[in-house]
């Protein structure tokens, strides 16, 4: 870790005129809180950390500045992070994240002796934006962007969240790349910048749980981020 993204926020506003974009890359929970919890015990914060380096370096390809917020699992506030991301001057706000299911699908198996839950009802990436956000037309320009990229490299939108159950019902704001509305989601809502939240995949299938844990599932989820941010606009193409 460079030293630059260790300091805390306060001091990253020295940073808001250094290279550009910076693009704050926010990893979803915290220690006492770690979200989700994988088909074979991994919490959603171990993947979202394992996965944060890996596509803050894509973003670094694409001659970006990523900041990582909330990597050490210590940022318990939600409205701290997207300050943050405007501390540090940051042009776009990714929240990264592993997605589960409703309670009502999940079930227990067995896993090296130890009862886990799982559920194998839905796989696939979610991405959500805020129409709260300042910035809802450049935050879904960029998430519908990102989704194709998705989509391009062999994954799928995982659909479940617009089902007509407890929980769900959220609204597609583009089916076909997996984007959807979720307008109360704080670090999107809060951010002054255009922001996105991606759910990569679903931890507690018991299969994707061991496709997204692989490096070159990781590798290629950062890479479709990075294609996405450069889609959009927000960062430039690679030298070639």
């Amino acid at each position: 870790m460079t030293a630059f993204r260790a300091l805390p926020f306060a001091a990253l506003s020295m940073f808001a005129q250094a290279a550009s974009p910076v693009i704050a890359l926010d990893v979803g929970h915290y220690n006492e809180k770690p979200g989700a919890m994988s088909a074979r015990g991994q919490t959603e914060l171990s993947f979202n950390q394992a996965l944060e380096p890996i596509v803050a370096d894509a973003l670094k390809q694409h001659g970006a500045t990523p900041i990582a917020i909330g990597l050490a699992g210590d940022m318990a506030s939600l409205t701290a992070r997207p300050r943050a991301a405007e501390a540090a001057g940051a042009k776009f706000f990714l929240s990264l994240h592993h997605d589960s299911t409703q309670a009502e699908f999940m079930q227990s198996w067995d896993w090296q002796g130890t009862q886990r839950q799982y559920s194998d009802h839905t796989s696939g990436f979610s991405i959500f934006v805020s129409r709260l956000n300042p910035q809802v037309a450049t935050s879904l320009k960029c998430a519908s962007a990102i989704g194709t990229a998705l989509v391009a490299a062999g994954f799928h939108p995982n659909e479940s969240h617009a089902e007509h159950i407890h929980g769900e019902y959220k609204e597609w704001a583009d089916k076909a790349h997996g984007v959807y509305y979720f307008d109360k989601l704080v670090v999107l809502k809060s951010a002054s910048m255009p922001a996105a939240l991606l759910e990569s995949g679903v931890i507690v299938n018991r299969d994707e749980e061991l496709v997204l844990s692989k490096p070159e599932t990781r590798q290629a989820i950062a890479k479709a981020v990075a294609d996405g941010l450069a889609s959009c606009g927000m960062i430039g193409t690679p030298a070639v």
